[in-house]
């Protein structure tokens, strides 16, 4: 009977766990890779991982509490996505501190951008913007300028001090800043000035 209680006790916290997991908050409880923004804002897409099953009802019930925790304080105030990071490139043949998305690329701006014009279509295809379809942007670390959101053609676009953000295709993997320079694309530092 104490065995049947167990599977059943389980069980329950498993499809709490499970539940919980499966919805479509951003907001964890405790330290987690970083969400992924629109595959748009990344360059190579990235893989979801996952994690193993809790070996014990004691840990499959606290992970179930501390998910329904995290679900509940969702509801209440969801806390900022983190989709900027800081990472160092080379930029110009010198190691500077950039502005990174979540996969380590470095971030650009466009130097013409307006408040009403931005780099879309063909230009967004060379240059993909970072975009985060729900919620506050948020960076791993404390910066010194504003991360925002700007609805234009792209969609939800992320802002770091009044400039969009984008990536930049021929970047193939982290600490490479090749797009510097090109067409008035720039690498974003935590001090750019504001737009």
């Amino acid at each position: 009977m104490n065995m049947q209680r167990f599977g059943l006790v389980a069980l329950a916290a498993m499809m709490a766990l499970l539940s919980a997991c499966s919805s479509k908050s951003t907001t964890t409880a405790s330290p987690s890779p970083t969400p992924t923004p629109t595959a748009a804002a990344t360059s190579p897409s990235a893989s979801a991982s996952s994690s193993a099953p809790p070996s014990s009802t004691a840990t499959a019930t606290a992970t179930a509490s501390a998910s329904a925790s995290a679900s509940a304080s969702a509801t209440a105030g969801a806390a900022p996505v983190v989709v900027v990071h800081t990472g160092t490139a080379t930029v110009s043949g010198k190691s500077e501190n950039v502005l990174t998305n979540a996969l380590g690329f470095t971030l650009y701006y466009h130097a013409t951008d307006t408040p009403t014009s931005v780099c879309s279509g063909a230009c967004a295809a060379a240059w993909p913007p970072l975009l985060l379809p729900s919620g506050t942007p948020g960076a791993s670390l404390s910066l010194p300028g504003t991360l925002g959101v700007e609805t234009n053609v792209n969609g939800r676009q992320v802002t770091y001090s009044g400039h969009p953000l984008y990536g930049w295709k021929s970047d193939t993997s982290a600490g490479q800043a090749t797009g510097e320079g090109i067409n008035n694309f720039h690498v974003v530092t935590p001090t750019i000035a504001g737009m």
